[in-house]
C-alpha cells in the first residue's frame, strides 16, 4: 500500500508529505493532525487522511485482554549473562524503550555498543541506527564485540548507521524522518548515546527548563510512536545529576519526570572504583523487577561480561 492509495491524498498533498519526509502509510499514521497542519495540509484533509491511514495499519483496532496476554515479543540476548538471567524478558525485548544511566566511566556507552552488535549478531535486526550525540562512537569496540559474538566484524560495521547530530533540531529530524526510512530497510534497534546531552547544552538555565523538558518529551514520544507502530527497540544512555535533596553522593538520571514516565525500563549503573573493572546496575523502574535486584558486570575490551 502506498500513500497514493489513501483517500484525500492528491498530487499536491502527496508532494507536501514527501517533502516532509513521509514515505509510507505506517509512517503517516504516526503523525498528529497538528503536525500536518503545521506544514500546510488543510485541517479537514489532515483529519481525513490520518483517520484512514490509522485504519489501514490497524492502529484503531482494539485487542482483547487475552490477546495482550498471549502476545509474544521477540527478544535478543545481550551477552551479559546476569542481565539476561535476571530481567523478566531474558534479554532485550522489542517495542520497549530502555534507559541506562550512570556517571562517566560506568560502562553505559560500552553496553550500548554491545547491545547494537548483539542485536545484529543474533539476527534480531538487519540494521542499527546509532545516534552519537557526544562523539564517542568507537568502531574498534564494535569490532571487538563482534568478534566476541562470533559475527563478521566487517558486516557488523556495515550494518551500524552512525549519526552525529550537532543540535537538538538535527536529533529530532533524524528520529522523525530518517529512522523510519531505515526501518523499511530492516532496522529494529535504535541507540541514542546520550539522550539528554544536546538538550542540556542547548537549553541552559532555569528559565529554559520547561522548554527543555517539553522538547525531550516530544522526542521520546516519537520513540514511543515507533515502538507502537514498528516494534522498534530504543536504547538510551543518560547522564546523571545530584539529587535536589542535597544528600551527598546521591545521583539521579538527568531529564526529570519526562524520562522517568516515558521509558519502559530504567537501569542505573555504578562503579565504586574506576580503577577496577567491576560494576553493577540495578532497576530504577522496570516492570517485573524488584528494585533490590543487582546485576553484576565486568568491563573488558570487548564489552560487559
Amino acid at each position: 500500500m502506498s500513500l497514493k492509495d489513501i483517500e484525500g491524498i492528491g498530487p499536491k498533498t502527496l508532494e507536501k508529505l514527501k517533502e516532509l519526509g513521509i514515505t509510507s502509510v505506517e509512517h503517516l499514521a504516526e503523525f498528529t493532525v497538528e503536525e500536518l497542519v503545521a506544514v500546510g495540509v488543510e485541517y479537514e484533509r489532515a483529519v481525513k487522511i490520518l483517520s484512514e491511514a490509522a485504519q489501514r495499519v490497524g492502529a484503531t483496532k482494539p485487542k482483547t485482554a487475552i490477546q495482550f496476554r498471549q502476545e509474544r515479543y521477540k527478544v535478543f540476548k545481550t551477552g551479559l549473562s546476569s542481565f539476561d538471567e535476571k530481567t523478566p524478558w531474558g534479554g532485550i525485548r522489542e517495542a520497549f524503550i530502555y534507559e541506562f544511566a550512570g556517571e562517566f566511566g560506568t560502562g553505559k556507552s560500552m553496553f550500548a555498543h554491545q547491545l547494537a552488535v548483539a542485536s545484529l549478531a543474533s539476527g534480531f535486526t538487519a540494521r542499527v541506527v546509532y545516534i552519537d550525540t557526544e562523539g564517542t562512537f568507537n568502531d574498534k569496540l564494535a569490532e571487538a564485540v563482534a568478534k566476541r559474538f562470533g559475527a563478521d566484524p566487517e558486516k557488523v560495521l556495515q550494518s551500524i548507521l552512525v549519526y552525529q547530530p550537532a543540535n537538538v533540531a538535527q536529533l529530532e529530524q533524524i528520529v522523525k524522518f530518517e529512522v523510519p526510512k531505515h526501518i523499511q530497510e530492516g532496522c529494529r534497534v535504535l541507540v541514542i548515546d546520550t539522550i539528554t546531552a544536546l538538550y542540556r547544552a542547548e537549553f541552559v538555565g532555569r528559565e529554559m527548563l520547561a522548554t527543555r523538558q517539553q522538547r525531550i518529551h516530544y522526542l521520546v514520544d516519537w520513540l514511543r510512536r515507533h515502538a507502537r507502530t514498528f516494534n522498534l527497540v530504543s536504547i538510551l544512555t543518560n547522564q546523571v545529576m545530584d539529587m535536589p535533596t542535597g544528600m551527598a553522593g546521591m545521583k539521579t538520571p538527568a531529564g526529570g519526570n519526562v524520562l522517568a514516565h516515558a521509558v519502559n525500563a530504567r537501569f542505573m549503573m555504578m562503579r565504586y572504583n574506576k580503577a577496577k573493572p567491576e560494576g553493577y546496575m540495578w532497576p530504577l523502574d522496570v516492570p517485573g523487577m524488584a528494585p533490590d535486584v543487582r546485576i553484576e558486570y565486568r568491563i573488558t575490551e570487548a564489552g560487559l561480561e
